[in-house]
């Protein structure tokens, strides 16, 4: 019996041994699957689940780095140490150090829990953090800044591009906005006109009227002191070319007490309902420039005017007023100077005769000068121009003159508050004319290039023109016969002076 049980016992250590040297082999050690009874179920058996092959877990490791990389373009871990690509590479290697799936020791079986550290492999999900720096995407926002495209509103503004005045004044192409009154916008001048107090169809306007008025003056923007007055007026001027009382609408309001820029936008309209608009800009500043520093450059000697402009088909010469106070012709013809145009007098305020005239005329006569007058016009209309007429030539006597009579128009600025039409305007230069040809003389145009090209009919310039352009050399594609070119000093006169050129063959 002792043997029996001596026996027993040293089967069960065999048994316990075999079982012990299974537990100590090694990583790389070569076994077979082992079916063990757990002790809490002595009679049941079962087969333990091979583990994941570490391949496995390493190829997920790789994947893991792959997602990783593509959001923020990572670098991968062999080029940026530390990175969570070299982390992902790292916790692949740990997973191959899991025991080999043969030792299935109850107990070291456990070791595949730590294959869980391939789910450590997830903090790189915590690196698709970089997808937050997908907000670069945010970082479109600069679209928005394509809001400038926006300020392409200052297109509508380009009619500053007509504004440098000479070239602005060709508001005429800014009568090309009838094209635009086509637009709902444009259509809601004739509301404002209503409200203005349209006359009644039979006020005369011509039922086809369809041309626009236009600018002839307009600045798009200024700056003004604060506290000073702003008034419009100051800053355009328009016509129209059968309506004489153009209609203006302002929207907006310009407050000279508060520092600020104000938009202004403004319309004109005659009453057949055409319209022309624009836009200006008013600052009101603490403080306003008064203007380049700088010295005005002294006017050229009237030797120097002369060796330019003096050939065999051009006469070199002066017109005065009262303004260059006496004059010494005598030294005015030493210096080279051939003829004299004198202003006479006028209509402004009321009629007046320059007080230089008489005095004028006859030492330039008694100089050996050739002579011609100028009236200075601010009349309203062809009636007006018949009525001051015979004060003109009540003034002129007779007196025979080397030029034609010359009329001088020169209130552009406020055109509108002389409440003439385009058409009012040239009959009104033909009205002058036709009471100097009654009188034995010519009657003639004094008037700049700009206005010559924007506001004459070529029947009136048949009549003669004296064309202003300060200029070198005239871009004036008209007919002229005398061309008042600058300034200059001459002996015999204080101060600078109108200079001019006539070209006799050119006299109509």
């Amino acid at each position: 019996m002792k043997k029996e049980k001596l026996t027993a016992i040293t089967s069960a250590a065999l048994a316990c041994l075999l079982i012990l040297s299974g537990c100590f082999a090694g990583p790389g050690g070569e076994g077979t699957d082992v079916t063990v009874a757990p002790p809490e179920s002595p009679g049941e058996s079962f087969t333990s689940e091979p583990l994941e092959p570490p391949e496995t877990a390493a190829e997920t490791a790789a994947e893991t780095t792959d997602e990783t990389e593509e959001p923020g373009k990572m670098s991968s871990a062999d080029d940026t140490p530390g990175s969570s690509g070299e982390a992902a590479t790292d916790a692949g290697t740990e997973s191959t150090h899991t025991l080999p799936p043969d030792t299935t020791a109850a107990g070291t079986t456990r070791a595949p829990e730590t294959t869980r550290a391939p789910e450590t492999t997830r903090a790189p999900e915590t690196t698709r953090v970089p997808e937050t720096t997908r907000a670069p995407e945010t970082t479109r926002a600069p679209e928005t800044t394509r809001a400038p495209e926006t300020t392409r509103a200052p297109e509508t503004t380009r009619a500053p591009e007509t504004t440098p005045a000479p070239e602005t004044s060709r508001a005429p192409e800014t009568t090309r906005e009838p094209e635009t009154t086509a637009t709902p916008e444009t259509s809601d001048v004739p509301e404002t006109t209503a409200a203005a107090g349209d006359p009644p169809e039979t006020s005369g306007q011509d039922p086809a009227d369809t041309s626009a008025p236009f600018f002839i003056n307009l600045t798009r923007s200024i700056k003004l002191k604060k506290g000073s007055s702003f008034n419009i007026h100051n800053y355009i001027s328009y016509i129209d070319d059968l309506d004489p009382d153009v209609i203006l609408t302002v929207t907006g309001d310009v407050d000279t007490n508060t520092v600020g820029v104000y938009e202004i936008s403004f319309r004109i309209a005659d009453h057949a309902g055409n319209s022309t608009g624009s836009t200006m800009k008013v600052e009101i500043a603490e403080k306003v420039s008064s203007g380049s520093t700088g010295t005005t450059a002294p006017a050229k000697s009237f030797a120097d005017f002369a060796a330019t402009y003096k050939n065999e088909n051009t006469m070199v010469g002066i017109d005065v007023s009262r303004f260059q106070g006496e004059i010494d012709f005598e030294k005015v013809a030493a210096a080279g100077c051939e003829f004299v145009i004198i202003r006479i007098g006028g209509y402004a305020s009321g009629l007046f005769t320059d007080p230089y005239y008489a005095e004028n005329i006859k030492n330039a006569r008694a100089a050996g000068l050739k002579v011609g007058v100028y009236w200075y016009s601010a009349e309203n209309g062809p009636e007006a121009v018949r009525e001051h007429a015979s004060y003109l030539f009540d003034l002129l006597d007779g007196e025979p003159l080397d030029f034609p009579v010359f009329f001088d128009w020169e209130n552009f600025t406020s055109f509108e508050n002389y409440k003439m039409s385009l058409r009012d305007f040239n009959d009104m230069i033909l009205a002058f004319r036709d009471e100097a040809e009654k009188q034995g003389y010519r009657g003639a145009l004094y008037s700049s290039r700009y206005y010559l090209d924007l506001l004459i009919e070529d029947e009136v310039k048949t009549g003669g023109v004296w064309l202003a352009h300060y200029i070198s050399e005239t871009t004036y594609t008209g007919e002229y016969f005398l061309w008042q070119q600058g300034l200059a000093r001459i002996d015999g006169i204080a101060g600078d002076v109108d200079v001019d050129v006539f070209y006799p063959g050119r006299l109509p």
